[in-house]
């Protein structure tokens, strides 16, 4: 009748180790063939090792961890990709949760079977039964109920915390260093070591009689699923102490490298608006002397006449070129779509510009620089991975509080979403530097009470498209 029980935590602990660890890990090949397998094969290597090996040649609880522990690790190498720290994370979470869950069971099993052994009492003594094999009979399918209860709570319990720990452990794709995979280890080492001492305190044997620790200290009936729970819990708090540092940590770093762009693009800015206002003076200074060799070729009737009309066209070409296409409203943004016009134009990239500053509402315009900025960065290096038709386009409007800055785009490449952040990871090898742009934005947006949103669709030529829309609510300006 143990071998039942036995097969019954086999089974669950085969089940839920592949579904666990295939939520963390990428596997080698498709998810639902890789969980059946290592499913079938958990099941019988732990057949193999802990019923037919151990009952030959027994071995302690230590041992036992360990076999546990290198087993799942040697799986995971196998059928998932590489990521050691997480895999050790995985592992020594699920084998803390088994080894310390069980317990919890256990203590089930023994009050069920004091309640099931009273009330067989009961039944004799009242003469309801009689006959041996009527006895045998129900205290078989006592013992058959007991086993499953058990296996049920033991499943439910199990459940119950490697779903709330893969639910608390949002970061999956955070890779750990070796302090912080330190961190995460150590309590469900402690879980491990501890439930081995409960085991060892639980069961005694004196004078070759086997002696379980609730009948001479009932009061560890409660305290044992108690200690039990709290070691659970332990392990479940550390990875959510972790994930807030993680976080913490993540949007301190975000904020700083927004507001080190902010400080960049504001002395750039500064630099740029300095060079041009001295090049205004001169472009105003070359028109005066433009139009006076103008007037003067004019009063010439020589054959030179014509060359001289074709390089003062070419001088205003040039004298036109250190003006700014674009009126915005405001030179911060008149400054940064000039520029990215240039880059554009570089990359051979068509620019469409309809773009003015909303003076109406008390929008930083730092802010709105930092928007532009990576949002026309982002879109032309899209589009210029494109063979043909290659377009950036920029558009905005105010309808009431609220300021829209939309930005279209050609794109070539295939765009893979964040799961958790629901925005486009980077398609650059270091996706920790880059891929900070949209992230920025919004920030930004969220600054001021909006958001982001982003559409990818097809047109009719079979193109796609990344349409980027950016909300922004702001106050009007009082007076």
């Amino acid at each position: 009748m143990f071998s039942l029980l036995s097969m019954l935590i086999h089974i669950i602990n085969s089940i839920f180790s592949g579904i666990y660890t295939s939520l963390f890990l990428k596997p080698k090949h498709e998810k639902k063939s890789t969980v059946i397998l290592w499913s079938i094969i958990y099941f019988l290597t732990q057949v193999v090792i802990f019923e037919v090996i151990q009952s030959r040649y027994p071995f302690n609880n230590v041992i036992s961890a360990i076999i546990n522990v290198l087993l799942i690790v040697g799986m995971q190498r196998i059928l998932f990709h590489k990521g050691t720290s997480s895999q050790l994370f995985v592992c020594f979470s699920f084998v803390a949760g088994k080894e310390t869950v069980k317990y919890i069971a256990s203590v089930l099993n023994v009050v069920l079977g004091a309640v099931a052994g009273k009330w067989l009492d009961a039944l004799i003594m009242q003469g309801q039964i009689v006959a041996n094999n009527h006895v045998e009979l129900v205290t078989n399918v006592m013992l058959y109920v007991m086993y499953i209860a058990s296996a049920i709570l033991y499943a439910l319990i199990l459940g119950i915390y490697l779903s709330l720990i893969h639910k608390k452990y949002v970061r999956k794709e955070y890779q750990l260093q070796i302090r912080e995979n330190v961190f995460l280890i150590l309590p469900c080492i402690a879980s491990v070591c501890i439930s081995i001492t409960l085991k060892m305190m639980i069961i005694t044997v004196e004078n070759g009689t086997t002696t379980l620790i609730y009948d001479t200290i009932p009061a560890t009936l409660f305290w044992i699923p108690v200690i039990c729970v709290l070691l659970l819990g332990t392990v479940i708090a550390n990875v959510m102490l972790f994930q807030n540092v993680v976080q913490y940590h993540e949007e301190n770093k975000k904020a700083t490298m927004l507001e080190n762009q902010i400080q960049q693009m504001q002395k750039e800015v500064q630099e740029i608006q300095d060079i041009y206002a001295d090049m205004r003076g001169l472009r105003h200074d070359l028109r005066g002397h433009i139009n006076n060799i103008t007037q003067y070729v004019k009063k010439q009737n020589n054959a030179d006449a014509e060359e001289l009309n074709g390089y003062i066209r070419n001088m205003e070409e040039t004298v036109s070129r250190l003006e700014f296409g674009y009126q915005t409203g405001n030179p911060i943004t008149d400054i940064i779509i000039h520029q990215k016009k240039q880059e554009a134009d570089k990359a051979g990239v068509k620019f469409f510009v309809d773009f003015s500053y909303p003076k109406e509402l008390q929008i930083d315009v730092y802010d709105i620089g930092v928007i532009l900025n990576n949002a026309l960065e982002n879109a032309i290096e899209a589009a210029t991975q494109m063979e043909r038709d290659k377009y950036v386009s920029l558009h905005s409007y105010v309808k009431g509080n609220l300021f829209f800055v939309e930005v279209e785009n050609s794109f070539a490449r295939e765009i893979v979403m964040n799961k958790e952040s629901g925005l486009p990871e980077s398609s650059k090898a270091n996706k920790k530097s880059h891929g900070m742009g949209l992230t920025n934005i919004q920030r930004c947006a969220r600054k001021y009470k909006g958001d982001i949103d982003i559409v990818i669709e097809t047109s009719k030529q079979e193109q796609q498209i990344f349409n980027l829309t950016i909300m922004l609510n702001g106050k009007p300006v009082g007076p």
